[in-house]
């Protein structure tokens, strides 16, 4: 059984020989462990960049590969708005492109693919397909269009028009779900075959559950119906504690949800148990990146013990790890997950390598 036969028996809520482990996008470390900078990689050589992230990923145990995860903002920059590269991490939007929810209407978004930066993306993703040669999932992380929408009107507008113009969040967020649903589709021509949408911006910290059920769920509703139509695997993480909302995720179409440390994965075991996949939740920086390995290991046997036993748990960092994030941290993730083995294996599992 290869990493992506394990995957796909997770997604379907199926008994697995051992649990499933992977990062979570970490595409700024990715490259960062070979010196490059997002902003580098664009422009270097894509078939060193397609490498690089295949070594990085497979080289940690990561069950799922990520391609050219952390650029997340240049769909903006594509549709004319101003994004900057740092040094290290991913590119900010510094300035809103949209000064009325209206205007979006008059952005074109057929166009995306002729960005020069997307279309270096896309030469490295379909050169990273080919390595995995489909042995893992090959996975993709982009905003999602509640987050987007936040980026291109500013997150305050946004909250604001939910109370005084409910009508015209609405309209702008139909927008950035074609606009979303255009952008992943180049991914999945060059070889994509899982997404997970990140909505920080729908967190318990930004949005109360009452509006995250009138604007968000049918939102996702929407979006994850169109994916699922391309038989596209589907994951959503959400920053922050969503506890007060987990139930509301239970149904909206994504086959994982990924929580952040400030969840419970007892609480997701209890939500979830037999209908979603969950996945978490180490604390991406004061464990992955500042722990010893031995308190990584500590903290994922925590966390295999909170997920409890059973089909359906993804173990997994609570977020994006920093680009400093220690390899030999990462791998103390894996192994220990990689070591677990359930308590009731079916006789036709045991065995069986991952």
């Amino acid at each position: 059984m290869n990493s992506r036969e394990l995957i796909g028996d997770l997604l379907a809520l199926k008994p697995t020989p051992r649990l499933p482990v992977t990062l979570m996008s970490a595409g700024a470390w990715a490259l960062n462990s070979s010196g490059l900078s997002l902003e580098k990689a664009l422009a270097s050589p894509p078939e060193e960049v397609a490498e690089i992230l295949y070594r990085a990923y497979t080289g940690v145990d990561s069950d799922i590969v990520w391609a050219v995860s952390g650029y997340n903002n240049i769909v903006i920059g594509a549709i004319g708005g101003r994004i900057k590269f740092r040094s290290k991490g991913t590119p900010d939007v510094i300035e809103t492109l949209i000064k009325n929810p209206a205007d979006a209407e008059g952005i074109d978004i057929t166009r995306i693919g002729d960005d020069p930066g997307i279309r270096s993306l896309l030469n490295i993703t379909r050169l990273l397909a080919k390595k995995v040669n489909g042995e893992n999932y090959l996975a993709l992380t982009r905003w999602g269009p509640f987050t987007l929408a936040g980026l291109l009107y500013g997150a305050e507008n946004l909250m604001r028009d939910i109370y005084k113009n409910p009508e015209a969040v609405r309209r702008l967020l139909d927008f950035t779900v074609k606009l979303y649903l255009k952008y992943a589709e180049l991914y999945f021509e060059n070889g994509v075959d899982f997404v997970l949408l990140a909505e920080p911006t729908t967190s318990g910290d930004m949005i109360s559950r009452k509006h995250f059920a009138a604007f968000i769920v049918p939102m996702f509703r929407t979006v994850f119906t169109e994916l699922r139509k391309k038989n596209i695997r589907t994951a959503l993480h959400i920053c922050g504690n969503i506890e007060n909302r987990l139930d509301l995720l239970a149904d909206i179409g994504a086959e994982l949800i990924s929580v952040d440390y400030k969840v419970s994965l007892a609480k997701c075991r209890e939500t979830f148990d037999h209908r979603v996949v969950f996945a978490g939740n180490l604390n991406p920086v004061n464990i992955m990146q500042r722990e010893s390995p031995e308190g990584v290991e500590r903290a994922a046997e925590a966390c295999i013990a909170g997920a409890g036993e059973g089909p359906g748990y993804l173990l997994m960092p609570g977020c994006d790890i920093p680009p400093a994030t220690p390899a030999e941290n990462i791998r103390a993730m894996t192994r220990t997950g990689r070591a677990h083995v359930f308590k009731e294996v079916p006789a036709e599992l045991q065995g069986v390598a991952g």
